[in-house]
Order: C-alpha cells, then structure tokens, then sequence
C-alpha cells in the first residue's frame, strides 16, 4: 500500500477525534484491514510496522428490527456497534492481527507472503481469516442473521495474488485474484441475499497521485463492494468511505425468512455506506536505515582510525624536531 509511515504534525490528532466520534454511532462493516474493503491482497507490511483502525457502517434505513432465524422473537440491531482492529508485520514476509467485532467477540488473522511482486511476476501470498472465532462471527454485529452449517464465518483460509500493472500496461491499476473457504464462499445458494462466487473474490484499485487516492471494486466471494482509499498527509492516517453489497440496490429487499415462513429484513437486503479510519506506524524497525547507520558506524571507525594515525604521525614528527634542537644546542 505504499509508504503508510506516521509522519506529519500532532494538530491532526483532534481531527481524528472527531472522526472517531462521528463513527462511533454506527454499526460495523465490511472486514476492512490492510487490504482492499472486505478482501484481502498479497501484500503485507514491512517488518516492525503496524496498523490500527477502526471500521463502522449506516444503514440507510436506519435501525433494524429484525427476527430470530426461528421467528421466535424480534431483533433490534445495535447501531452503536463498530469493529477495532490491529496488525503488525514481521520479516517482510508475515503479516498477523486481531479484530474486535464486539466486546466479547474476537477474531485473528494471518498472512504469509510466499512469493514478492517482480516487475512481471504478481506477489503470492496465503493467509487465515476469523482464526479462534465463532461459526457466526460477522463484521454486522453479534445479532448478525443465522449462518447455515455450509456457511460457516470462521476460519476462512485464502490464496490470493496481487499485480501493479503500472509497469506492465502503464496504467496505475492494481488487480488482485484469490479464492478461499468459509466467508469467500457466499451464502447458501437457496437464500437470495447475494449470489454465491464459489470462493473466489477479486478486486481493481485505480490509483492517483501517487497512490495517494484510489478508487475500489471487488466482489468478495458474496457481495459488490465499492470506495475509495486516502492517504492523509499527517501521521500515516488512511480513510476509507465505501459501500457495501451494491448489487442489493437492484435485487434486495426483504428475502430473509424465519423458518415458519415469515418474512423480515436484515441488514443483508440493502446497500450500506460505511467508513473506515486507520493509522500506520512504522517500520519501528528498517534494514535500509539499519545499514545506514552500520555504514556511518564504519565511516565513523574508519576516520577515528586515520585521526590515531595522524596523531602518531604527529607525535613522530615533534620528536625528531626535538631530536633535531638537541643537536643543534649540541654543535
């Protein structure tokens, strides 16, 4: 994703603050982290650096209440709900994490970058979604709709690859192509809420300025998902506004149904506008600035060395023109 270092001023930070605020009184979303939205890519951040953040949606029809997949009781989703999140990379190969859904629901994650992007060849990577979760695990909350048995949420191993085509089509593009289990399969092919992908997601970022602003697009194995990425100038701040399941805006509406038949709407049935907020520090440690400095160390070793010898020159130099005063006071 570029160079995400934390730089800039600290007067930022109140901005931040408010943003925070301002998200605070929506719900979660899309599994938005150091990737696309709700997909991953193959790439990972350099050693010692890290990532933490925030990520919430609205609902454009505000509050749901929804049912129990039974019908037995009615739902009202808590809107005041967002996900928190951490990663952190490690030799420049691996990339591990934890996501907060709720105060009592948490997730990891990891992944390995088995092969890095060349000017022709795309990175490779593979990685784990949702380790140590629940079956029901959900970026929309804790009273998220039922999953079906073969459309678990945790666990959700991927392959994917990842190819700037910037040097290869000279169009500042990134496409990315994976597959993968678990929440990449889409839902049970009976329900309408999406239409299933049989596990394989992909995803376009259009960049401009530098990588500065990016324009997204993915299907993630259910869903269509668009945004746009900034890269704020301050503190290695990225924002992140998008929309989630867009395809719902021409085929949602209220299909999810109880099993005694009665039909409700869930937060699957429509397009969701949503925001994430993250900072990126690091690398708390860099090889580049690491043999810098061993070269400084060097050329310090070296010099302090040339000044030894210089001063032997010089101590040799004052006793042969002492020797030569003697000699002279001798004649």
């Amino acid at each position: 994703m570029g160079d995400l270092t934390a730089r800039g001023r600290w007067p930022v930070v109140p901005v931040i603050l408010v943003v925070l605020c301002g998200v605070g009184g929506a719900f979660a979303g899309v599994d938005i982290q150091n990737g696309v939205l709700d997909t991953p890519d193959a790439y990972v951040m350099e050693s010692t650096q890290f990532n933490l953040g925030i990520s919430s949606y609205v609902l454009p029809g505000g509050e749901l209440h929804s049912m129990s997949h039974d019908g037995s009781r009615t739902i009202d989703k808590n809107m005041q709900e967002l996900d928190a999140f951490f990663q952190f990379g490690l030799l420049g190969r691996v990339e591990v994490g934890v996501r907060e859904y709720d105060p009592g629901t948490y997730a990891g994650s990891a992944k390995f970058l088995i092969k890095k992007e060349s000017s022709r060849w795309p990175a490779f990577s593979a990685g784990i979604f949702n380790l140590g979760s629940g079956h029901d695990v959900s970026p929309y909350g804790s009273n998220a709709c039922w999953y079906s048995d073969q459309d678990r949420q945790n666990y959700a191993y991927y392959l994917v690859s990842s190819k700037n085509m910037n040097n290869i089509i000279r169009v500042p593009m990134t496409v990315t192509l994976g597959v993968g289990a678990a929440r990449f399969q889409g839902t049970d092919p009976t329900w309408p809420h999406s239409r299933p992908w049989q596990g394989m997601f992909g995803s376009v970022q259009y960049h401009f300025m530098d990588e500065k602003v990016s324009l997204l697009a993915e299907v993630d194995g259910r869903d269509l998902n668009v945004g746009a990425r900034f890269k704020l100038p301050w503190w290695g701040i990225v924002v992140t506004p998008y929309v989630s399941e867009l395809e719902q805006a021409w085929w949602g509406g209220s299909t999810t149904t109880t099993t005694t038949g009665v039909a409700y709407p869930d937060e699957y049935d429509q397009p969701k506008g949503g925001i994430a907020v993250q900072m990126y520090v690091g690398p708390l440690y860099s090889k580049a600035e690491t043999e810098k400095l061993r070269a400084l160390r060097s050329r310090l070793k070296r010099a302090e060395e040339r000044l030894k010898q210089a001063r032997q020159r010089r101590e040799l130099l004052e006793q042969r023109v002492e020797e030569i005063r003697q000699e002279l006071m001798g004649g």
